[in-house]
């Protein structure tokens, strides 16, 4: 397959209380697939349909959903995708989403109903033929990582929010953090031709 980044994820910051993260959102395509990993957030929805415009690709072109972990800022334009099928961690259905907040709980029922193709991850599993996937609850507890092999970019490594951008990638690299998820970057980057952050550009590695 070929993967394509779509949009390029990062965090907004505005005055007092606005944070807004937002995910890369990363297509993988061949003949008869069109598939997205984390699809993004209300904050991106106009940059993605731009560039599925630009692209001639319609949302319901979109055969399949793959999500890193469920959260808002990488689930909430799956929304608009109605005939994929989803690939979640199983723990996903786990969580009290309620807890979030009475909007928060009120948002995530809302996009989690829309799932009409749900299949359950557990780690281990090798999706497309291309796709292989890790179980790494170090930031949720229903968290995935992985690792693609693609016909024009090479292998990728796709850490999800547990390495989200540069520089805690090459903190983890240069051995300045050490817990379970920068050993596991460390370990599972090797080889690999890029590494797509969550919330960063895409950094080419040099073998």
């Amino acid at each position: 397959m070929n993967i394509e980044i779509l949009v390029v994820g990062g965090t907004l910051r505005a005055a007092p209380y606005v944070v807004a993260p937002y995910s890369t959102v990363v297509l993988l395509h061949d003949e008869s697939r069109r598939i997205i990993i984390d699809p993004g957030s209300f904050v991106t929805w106009e940059a993605l349909e731009k560039t599925l415009k630009i692209k001639n690709i319609a949302p319901e072109r979109i055969t399949d959903i793959v999500f890193t972990h469920v959260h808002m800022d990488h689930i909430f334009s799956s929304i608009f995708f109605k005939d994929a099928s989803v690939y979640v961690h199983e723990k996903y259905r786990l969580r009290d989403y309620s807890s979030f907040g009475p909007i928060a709980g009120q948002l995530y029922t809302l996009v989690i109903s829309s799932w009409k193709k749900v299949h359950t991850l557990k780690g281990g599993e090798k999706l497309f033929g291309c796709i292989e996937v890790f179980y790494t609850p170090y930031h949720s507890s229903d968290h995935i990582s992985l690792l693609v092999e693609t016909e024009n970019m090479g292998k990728i490594f796709m850490p999800g929010d547990i390495c989200y951008t540069k520089i805690e990638y090459f903190e983890a690299m240069k051995g300045y953090k050490n817990d379970e998820a920068a050993t596991f970057v460390r370990e599972i980057s090797k080889g690999c031709d890029w590494v797509v952050f969550t919330h960063d550009e895409p950094l080419e590695l040099v073998r």
